[in-house]
């Protein structure tokens, strides 16, 4: 346990730069996407991986994760803030 814990001199740096966490919005609209993909007793031949097979049943299934942008129409947008802000705010 003493090989993990902080030694006497140990200061925590302030973070800045490159390594501070940067809290403003992201207005790219971008969200990750996972898809999960299972052709376990499938006919189709798989076509999206591309890499080699390991010859057991990995080969029939993968997770591809990805970011894309996320469109929303104002108006459904509007719908879902008003059935929820109510639910929101009594908590």
């Amino acid at each position: 346990a003493a090989a993990f814990a902080p030694t006497v001199a140990f200061k925590p740096a302030l973070r800045s730069g490159a390594s501070s966490v940067n809290m403003a919005m992201d207005s790219s609209a971008a969200a990750p996407v996972i898809q999960i993909f299972d052709h376990r007793g499938c006919s189709r031949a798989p076509k999206e991986y591309t890499g080699k097979p390991a010859k057991g049943a990995e080969d029939e299934m993968m997770v591809k994760v990805g970011m894309e942008t996320i469109v929303a129409p104002e108006q459904k947008a509007s719908k879902v803030l008003e059935g929820t802000l109510p639910i929101l705010q009594t908590k």
